[in-house]
């Protein structure tokens, strides 16, 4: 068994029951010949760039131990699926990431879907005078400045 990494996007006007259903399918052909060791729901981000008229999507990443007819069997199903807009499978070249990801996690502050508490921070940013008369100077000067005269 070889481990692999596989993320796609899926249409964002599937909806929470759609998007569930296109995660059971492909979770279904990696656990006929593999297994998931982990599956993150990285949810509705913004795209790049435009696919399919859609600038937003929702992210799934799936880090699998199958073998190596499943990553075939995936790009099979991604083509035919129609709310599938971008795929993409490799080769995880180190596996020993997992385990530092899931230190970072434990390490960061819980959010607050995860019940913790947000945390803000916040700085009051205070100009000195003279800055803020320099700066209306450099405005007036550029002001009476001549179009074409620079």
């Amino acid at each position: 068994m070889t481990l692999y990494e596989t993320t796609f996007i899926i249409d964002p006007q599937l909806l929470d029951e759609g998007w569930e259903k296109s995660i059971t399918k492909y979770s279904d052909i990696i656990n006929q010949n593999g297994r998931i060791k982990r599956l993150d729901r990285w949810g509705m981000r913004r795209m790049a760039y435009m696919i399919k008229k859609q600038t937003h999507a929702f992210y799934v990443h799936i880090v699998h131990e199958s073998a190596p007819s499943v990553p075939r069997e995936l790009e099979r199903q991604f083509r035919l699926d129609e709310t599938c807009l971008r795929f993409l499978t490799v080769l995880a070249d180190n596996p020993q990431y997992l385990e530092e990801m899931d230190k970072a996690k434990a390490a960061r502050p819980a959010t607050l879907e995860e019940g913790g508490v947000p945390v803000v921070e916040t700085r009051a940013v205070v100009a000195p005078v003279d800055s803020v008369d320099v700066g209306t100077e450099m405005l007036n000067a550029s002001r009476d400045a001549k179009p074409g005269m620079e």
